[in-house]
Order: C-alpha cells, then structure tokens, then sequence
C-alpha cells in the first residue's frame, strides 16, 4: 500500500484521489471550504462515465500535519495557487516521497523543483475536464482520460515505473514518458491554441471549429507554440497533427478550463499558458505576434472584469 497525499482536491486530484482510495490506497486529501466539510461530513464522491459513481471515506483536512507524511504527493492544485500550496509540502512529504504535478503549462515542475530538490520531482501531464459539481462531489464531465508521468531529469526510473504501475493498477490510463519536458510540450500544443483563443472568443471549441477564420487563429498561435517549442530544445510536430485531430473530434460544447473560468469571473491560469508562451517567445526572440495580440487583449479583460491572476490571500490548498 502507497501512502498518497493530494494537494488539492478538487477536480483532477479529486478524481484520482478517489480512484486510488477506490483501489486500496491510504489517500488523504488537503482541501479547504465548502469542499472539505462535505468531505468530512459524507465522503468524497466520484461521478464519472470512466470509473463510475461511487463515495470513498478518506482523511481530509486543511491542515498538512492532520495527513502525516506521504510516499507519493499529487500536487494538483490550480497554477496561481502553487506558490502558497508548496508549503505543505515540507509537512506532508516524506524524506524519500515523490511529488506529481500536475498543472497545467509548463512551468510547475520547475517551481516544485526548488522547493524539495528536482530529485523529488516527477513531471505529470493530464487530459480530461473535471468540475465540481457541488461541495464533496467530483464530476468526471469529458470522454475518457489519461495520466502521463515522467522524472524531472532523464529516462524513466525504478521509483517513476512503480508509481505507474500503481496508478495503472487502480483502473487509470497511465504512460510513462522519456522525457517530462517533451510531455509538458506536447500537451502545450493540445491546450493552449484552442485554450487562448475560446477564451478571448468566450465561446466553446464547437462554434471556433465551425468557423474557418476563427480555426486559422488557432492554428496560428499553435504554429507560433511550435516554433518556441522547437527553440526550446523539443520537436512538437506530431504533438502538433494530435492537436489539430483532437480539436475536431471534441464536443460542439466544450469549454476549456481557462475559458470557464474567465467566463464565471474566476481566477484564471492566463499567465501561465498564453503568457508562458510570449514570454518564451521572448526569451528565444521567436516572432509570436498573434499570441502576443490575443495575450495583451485578454489581460486588458481580466484586468476590466476584476479577475486576478495573483494567489489568492486565503488558504492554498483546496479545491
């Protein structure tokens, strides 16, 4: 049995918290709020086309030293909530645990990495849409799913092997990739063209897809993320045909997660997908002129519209 701390239950940690509490796993869940009363009060609950509906009863708590220390953290808080949440992780990591993020971007890693040594680190991707769907409840709402998990630094090791084979063995689609870098790059291309662009649209991937000038767009800032990639040191080219497969074959109704929050007036991850990606450009000195238009544009809206991209003051760890 691992011991499993998740560092922000809400959507996707949620999800496969449950999961592997589900397979027998000793989790426990760092959560704030609403969420984590219902927690507390009636279980955490999973509904999800994947893994189907079901409750498991595990530790929560807002306080780090409640959970004990951990073999595995799956840090999967929100991108603008990394900095206040990484502080829990020199309570809830054990001397010789590992920590998983999975954030969106390409940047996560590297913050962890500073805080408990890149030896500590593994590189985590994800694809799926998970929401709350109420306090205590984790909607699964997007077909299908699959975890990618890779080392900081490197080939794939003994300790990344034996953390897939669990997260495998608990009914979640795992890979292990070569290299983490090229991982975070290639789900750079599925998530931030189509993310940057619906959200200055405020539209889903449907009414994008339906209109021809609207997918040149997205297909410019992901020929603009190739490029960057590419002086980065990582070849996105095949990444880049998934993409634009990928994007045909979403529901009409699809929203990303960076579109649904500015949509709501929420905190939002801008600064760490379309602004990573100008300031790469930057850094690389790689033209990415409509990138640049739609970035300026939107921070122009979140700054109109009250939306910040700062952590909040509040407690960083929850859902």
């Amino acid at each position: 049995m691992m011991r499993i701390t998740v560092v922000g239950a809400g959507w996707t940690g949620g999800l496969y918290g449950g999961v592997l509490a589900r397979a027998g796993q000793e989790v426990g869940f760092l959560a704030r709020g609403a969420h984590l009363q219902a927690i507390r009060s009636h279980g955490l609950q999973i509904r999800s086309a994947d893994f189907g509906t079901f409750t498991v009863d595990a530790p929560a708590s807002d306080d780090p030293a409640d959970l004990g220390q951990a073999d595995l953290v799956i840090f999967a808080v929100k991108m603008y909530d990394l900095e206040l949440a990484a502080q829990a992780l020199e309570v809830v990591l054990a001397p010789d645990g590992r920590v998983l993020t999975l954030q969106n971007g390409l940047e996560a890693p590297d913050h962890i990495a500073r805080i408990v040594g890149p030896e500590r680190v593994l590189i985590g991707t994800t694809a799926l849409e998970t929401t709350i769907l109420e306090p205590g409840v984790i909607g699964h709402v997007s077909p299908g799913h699959v975890v990618t998990i890779a080392a900081y630094n490197g080939p794939p090791t003994d300790v990344v092997q034996h953390i897939a084979v669990t997260v495998r063995e608990a009914g979640i689609n795992t890979h292990i990739a070569g290299s983490g870098r090229q991982a975070l790059w290639d789900k750079a291309c599925m998530l931030i063209p189509i993310a940057t662009v619906t959200s200055v649209c405020r539209t889903s991937v449907g009414q994008v897809r339906d209109v021809p000038e609207a997918r040149a767009v997205v297909e410019k800032v992901l020929a603009e993320l190739v490029a960057v990639a590419l002086a980065d040191g990582y070849d996105v080219s095949a990444a880049r045909e998934r993409a634009i497969s990928m994007w045909g074959s979403l529901p009409a109704a699809w929203k990303t997660s960076m579109m649904r929050d500015f949509e709501r007036g929420n905190r939002t991850e801008l600064e760490w997908l379309t602004g990573a990606l100008v300031r790469l450009a930057d850094k690389y000195a790689v033209e990415a002129p409509v990138s640049r238009a739609i970035y300026g544009v939107l921070k122009l809206r979140q700054a109109l519209e009250g939306a910040v991209a700062a952590p909040a003051g509040a407690a960083a760890a929850g859902g």
